[in-house]
């Protein structure tokens, strides 16, 4: 069995040229990625369609940049990180079951750092911009928007820097978008980052219930992002 099997479940040869990473599955993904199972790794969780590969590699930033280093000894060549994302506040229209593309995104994912210097705007990682335009332009009646991102390495520490992420117009925040992007720029592939908003910072969190028509907007906004993707490989990445 080579390294590539026993971390991702499946041979080098096997991955497809589009590749689709999701640190979590939620629920009823699969079947709208037309896929039965995913192969399990020491690490990763894989699986194949005609189009692309699904890969499920965990939460936070050093899971989802180790997958794309390795996928740089594959055939893979464009690269969607797909997942959910906690909206600073409301403006632009965006709110819970929004989706959104990261246009930039500022790394924050150092838990040590965090603890001790609060939000900074320093490093900033940028999508591939032909498969950012995809993504906001393919199918526009689903309305995709651009936002700004940060990644931060704290889901207690988000709730004390609010009021800084707001100043400094930060849309939304996650776990592993600029790892993701830095990894995909050091290994020469096409990435970008689509979101669904699952909840609000310190106005719907992510650890409570959510309200049934607040849990329909998500799965809604989770079915039109994987057509979205779906398609979009299918026809070759062509706007």
């Amino acid at each position: 069995m080579t390294k590539f099997k026993a971390l991702f479940g499946v041979d080098a040869s096997e991955i497809k040229k589009n590749c689709i990473l999701l640190p979590l599955l939620p629920k009823g993904i699969l079947a709208e990625f037309k896929i039965n199972s995913l192969t399990k790794g020491k690490l990763f969780c894989s699986g194949n369609h005609n189009d692309y590969t699904v890969i499920q590699t965990g939460m936070g930033a050093a899971f989802t940049a180790d997958a794309v280093l390795y996928l740089k000894e594959t055939v893979c060549e464009n690269i969607i990180l797909f997942g959910s994302c906690g909206l600073v506040n409301k403006n632009n229209g965006l709110d819970i079951g929004s989706l959104v593309a990261p246009s930039k995104c500022w790394e924050n994912e150092s838990f040590s750092e965090l603890l001790k210097d609060k939000f900074k705007k320093s490093n900033i990682f940028y999508p591939d911009a032909d498969l950012f335009k995809v993504l906001l332009t393919y199918r526009r009646e689903i309305g995709v928007k651009e936002v700004s991102c940060a990644t931060l390495g704290s889901l207690r520490l988000e709730e004390e820097m609010h009021d800084s992420l707001i100043k400094e117009q930060v849309d939304v925040v996650e776990m592993e978008c600029s790892a993701f992007f830095a990894a995909a720029k050091h290994c020469a592939l096409k990435a970008a980052a689509l979101f669904y908003v699952s909840d609000i910072i310190n106005e719907k969190p992510f650890y409570f219930d959510m309200e049934p028509e607040l849990k329909a907007k998500i799965f809604s906004a989770v079915k039109s992002a994987v057509n979205l993707i779906c398609e979009s490989f299918k026809n070759n990445l062509r706007v």
